[in-house]
């Protein structure tokens, strides 16, 4: 048999790729459990077509790796054997490559195998030779002698090296057999005697045959009877090809026709009514723009009649603050006579005047700025008012510049408006990152307007392309926004995309590659989930934004004013202290003044009340028109809110009354398509088979054209499954089996006297064959009896019972026993021996099968053999592998004691993966140094490599 030379493995389980040389005679495998040693056994008992280990295969291996295909490569010897046969004949070179593919093909992983000549690399396999299956490949194996015994032995698990000693005696005998090429001769011998069994059995079904030749002369008639039944059927077939099934698919196509006739009726219908709706919808919006355009103009006879309310509240506030600044001035100089006559500090005085000085100019520069912000406020919140938009300045510059350039553009924030103020938050948070977009109203000005962008380093997008807006995904986000102009497409699929949920909980149950959001604005997508919900206060799209910017402005407004009235207030008071005290140093008489101005103070104090009191009613009135003005606009905006929602659904509708359309005449082309198919049928046929009367006996029969078909099918079935006699000259058969009688007699004549010859020559040659066994278990006797001397274990081998009959070598069978530690003989699987002795016992039966100088070569592989050993019989182990020719393949854990490798020439370590790496490192190899031992056939002038690889 041949030897292993070399081995390559390409994406098996966690290796990806290693080459490992195999001539060695002794070849151990040693690594941690789990590394990888009864796999790479698996390996090689793959390429050999194999069975793994129990509950592996090699799929199991393939699949780990996540690749879609595998190489097991190896080099095996072809030299001429000392018979002058070479094992894998036709190849005549002195190394063979023997190969297999395995690829994921159909959702399944298939096996394909190549005997190559030469050394041939894996990325030239695919041209070299032609791949065969797993039978042909056991056949070329066989050839070569790997038989079908040998396989099994080979096929050892791990710890099952007692296994070979559970053998029955006839299994032994024929394992014998098998391994020192008797059991081919055997099997030779025995299939050229079933072939004479089978040669007889042939003769006797030609003599039936010569028996049946008469009696066909009298099947003559049934062969005309058969001949004419065929033709019945074959006139059935045509006709109702030719004429019943014509006839049947007319009618199926009728039945088709009217029944679809309802269905079309009732959809125009329907559609009748969804365009009533639409129109409805139509002159809804109609009316809605008309009152939301009245309602503007409310909205501007009221703030028009808010502002002569303001101006009515500042005449009579003004004429109030003037009678209250004459009554103030009074007390000033009640105060200043009072002091002119107690008398006063005058270094004091003018160091408040000072004081009171600075205060009034530190007022004044606050008021002037005050008065700015106001002015700026209430330009904003007037643009607001009108519809305008509020941008940063950035943005504002940018637009300034496209406007200058002649750009039409817009703000995506312009062209937004939500009709569901429930999302509000959660839109805003989607949107947050695309306020500042900019839209161009015309695409060929994108490269003018990038520029531009690039000038004015724009970090916001501008968008050139625009899509059309399609029917909005029920329950999405875009459900909840309306476009006045068409969007980027971008935009729409990414808001069509995101679906909208009452709560996390909802959200949590749907698909995992379904995008969601919350009312309050917690964003599921592919990366995750996170809280992006804006703040009414910074709201950016659509109305409820407007409303939110025009409320903070006001309230800005009434701070600013406030503070406006205080200093106002403030600065006036310092005026009139400083007037006083320079009344005081200057000496003014009060008195005089006092009496001169008596008329005016007196006036004034008549008419401060009632200058008051108009005050306040004219606050009131303010009051009202703000109010009404306040409310025309909400108004306002309820009907926009409003007219938004009969947008959307108008879009929807339109949506779907184009679909129901499409529907509509989808089927009513498709009626009339069936109706001239009906007419186009029918044209060609004659008026009898499609009157009523002919239709209905149809109907009687068949109830579609399928149970035509059916019938024509059955009836084909059985012209092409029967036997029928189709050749009208029946009797000239009837002439011709005369002479085919005489012909077939004089046949099995002469057989018979070959056949007798053929039995007679194969009995004498196996009974000459039968000392070449006996002596063939001798051999085998002397070999386990040697082995058993080496281990100091006594061995007996009763010899088989071989004749030449069938019965006898079918029944003979190979008794031995064993002798451990002078205790008594024991047969193989009586029970009585222990772990470790039913291992010395496989072994030296396994071991004894190579031990045939006259058949040198051939491998093994033994997974474990050191199991249940001690260390002196792990020696003796070793004194058997050296007693052999053969080649071994053997493993053993880290555990086991370095007496294991006293007769190894190659050890092969393998490792565990290691995380997270995804292969495992490759096997390391260790030849021992050249010793005085037998040389490997084939390499005696390669020098052994003495490190590790």
């Amino acid at each position: 048999m041949f030897r292993l030379l070399k081995v390559e493995v390409v994406h098996w389980d966690y290796w990806e790729r290693f080459s490992l040389p195999l001539d060695a005679n002794v070849i151990t495998i040693v690594g941690p459990n789990g590394s990888g040693k009864t796999t790479l056994l698996d390996v090689l008992r793959t390429l050999l077509c194999i069975d793994c280990s129990s509950g592996r295969d090699y799929k199991r291996y393939v699949r780990r790796n996540d690749k879609p295909f595998s190489w097991v490569r190896a080099v095996v010897d072809n030299e001429r054997q000392e018979s002058g046969f070479r094992p894998f004949f036709p190849f005549l070179t002195d190394q063979v490559t023997l190969a297999c593919q395995i690829r994921k093909k159909g959702g399944d992983w298939q096996r394909q195998y190549l005997v190559a000549e030469g050394d041939v690399a894996i990325e030239d396999l695919e041209e070299c030779g032609t791949w065969i299956g797993v039978r042909d490949y056991r056949q070329r194996l066989e050839q070569a002698g790997l038989t079908q015994a040998i396989a099994h032995v080979l096929s050892l698990e791990q710890g099952d090296t007692d296994k070979l000693c559970e053998y029955s005696p006839r299994q032994l005998l024929e394992l014998v057999f098998s391994v020192f090429g008797d059991q081919e001769v055997l099997d030779n011998y025995q299939q050229a005697k079933n072939e004479q069994v089978e040669i007889g059995r042939e003769l006797e079904k030609l003599e039936e045959e010569l028996a049946r030749l008469g009696v066909r002369l009298r099947e003559a008639d049934a062969n005309v009877n058969s001949f004419r039944e065929w033709q019945g059927l074959n006139a059935e077939v045509d006709k109702l090809s030719l004429e019943t099934l014509p006839q049947a698919e007319l009618a199926d196509l009728a039945e088709r026709i009217a029944a679809n006739r309802v269905p079309v009726r009732k959809k125009g219908g329907e559609l009748k009514r969804r365009r009533i709706r639409f129109d409805t919808l139509q002159a809804e919006r109609g009316g809605l723009s008309s009152v939301i355009e009245q309602a503007r103009d409310r909205e501007r006879e009221l703030d028009a009649a808010q502002a002569q309310a303001q101006e009515a509240f500042t005449a009579a506030r003004d004429a109030a603050r003037d009678a209250e600044r004459i009554l103030k001035e009074k007390q000033a100089l009640e105060e200043q006579l009072r002091r002119q006559q107690a008398g006063f500090d005058a270094t004091a005085l003018a160091a408040e005047q000072r004081e009171a000085r600075e205060s009034a100019a530190a007022n004044d520069f606050e008021l002037k700025g005050v008065r700015n912000q106001t002015r700026e406020v209430k330009a904003r919140l007037a643009a607001l008012k009108s519809g305008g938009k509020l941008e940063p300045g950035f943005v504002q510059d940018f637009r300034d510049a496209l406007n200058a350039e002649g750009i039409a553009h817009k703000l995506l924030t312009e062209i937004v408006e939500v009709t569901d103020p429930a999302w509000q938050k959660a839109l805003e948070g989607v949107l947050a990152p695309y306020p500042h977009i900019v839209l161009l109203s015309d695409p060929k000005d994108k490269a003018r307007a990038w520029e531009l962008g690039e000038k004015h380093r724009y970090r916001h997008f501008v968008v050139a392309e625009r899509a059309p807006l399609g029917a909005a995904s029920k329950g999405s986000l875009l459900q909840v926004v309306r476009f006045t102009e068409p969007p980027p497409g971008w935009l729409v699929e990414n808001l069509d995309r995101i679906r909208r949920v009452e709560s996390v909980q909802e959200g949590s149950r749907l698909s995992s590659d379904i995008s969601w959001i919350t009312r309050d604005g917690y964003h599921r997508e592919r990366r995750g989930g996170r809280h992006i919900g804006v703040e009414p206060s910074k709201f950016a799209f659509g109305d409820a934004a407007r409303k939110n910017l025009v409320a903070e402005l006001e309230g800005e407004l009434v701070t600013l004013q406030q503070r406006e009235r205080e200093l106002i207030e403030a600065t006036a008071g310092l005026a009139r202290r400083i007037d006083e005290i320079q009344a005081l140093l200057a000496g003014v008489d009060a008195a005089q003044q006092l009496s001169a101005r008596s008329s005016e103070f007196a006036r004034a104090e008549r008419e401060f009340p009632q200058l008051t009191q108009e005050a306040q009613e004219a606050a009131l009135l303010l009051n009202e028109a703000h109010a009404q003005a306040k409310n025309a606009r909400e108004e306002r905006h309820e009907m926009e809110k409003k007219s938004s929602g009969v947008e959307v659904e108008l879009r929807r509708e339109e949506g779907a009354l184009r679909h129901d359309e499409a529907e509509f005449m989808r089927e009513k082309r498709q009626l009339v398509e069936r109706i001239l198919e009906y007419r186009n049928r029918r044209r060609p046929m004659p008026a009898r088979w499609y009157s009523a009367d002919a239709l209905a006996a149809l109907r009687e029969n068949y109830d579609s054209a399928e149970a035509v078909k059916r019938d024509i099918r059955r009836l084909k079935e059985r012209i092409s499954e029967g036997s029928w006699v189709t050749d009208e000259q029946v009797v000239g058969v009837r002439e011709k089996l005369g002479i085919d009688h005489q012909h077939l007699e004089e046949t099995i004549k002469v057989r018979r006297i070959h056949h007798h010859r053929h039995v007679t020559a194969t009995e004498e040659a196996r009974d000459s064959y039968i000392n070449v066994l006996k002596a063939t278990v001798r051999r085998y006797s002397r070999n386990v009896k040697h082995l058993g001397e080496v281990a100091a274990i006594g061995v007996e081998v009763e010899p088989p019972h071989l004749v030449n009959e069938d019965l006898a070598l079918a029944q003979a069978g190979l008794h031995v026993k064993f002798n451990f530690d002078n205790k008594g003989m024991i047969g193989l699987n009586d029970g009585e021996a222990s772990g470790g002795q039913q291992v010395m016992k496989s072994l030296i039966l396994l071991i004894g099968l190579l031990m045939d100088e006259s058949r040198p070569g051939g491998f093994v592989f033994i997974d474990e053999p050191f199991a249940h050993l001690d260390v002196f019989n792990i020696d003796k182990v070793g004194a058997f592998l050296e007693a052999t020719k053969a080649q071994y393949v053997l493993t053993t854990p880290n555990t086991h004691n370095v007496n294991v490798f006293k007769t190894s020439d190659l050890t092969l370590v393998t490792q565990k993966r290691r995380h997270p790496e995804k292969w495992a490192p490759p096997v390391a190899f260790l030849r021992r140094a050249p010793r005085e031992l037998k040389p490997v056939r084939g390499k005696k002038d390669k020098t052994p490599d003495a490190t590790l690889d």
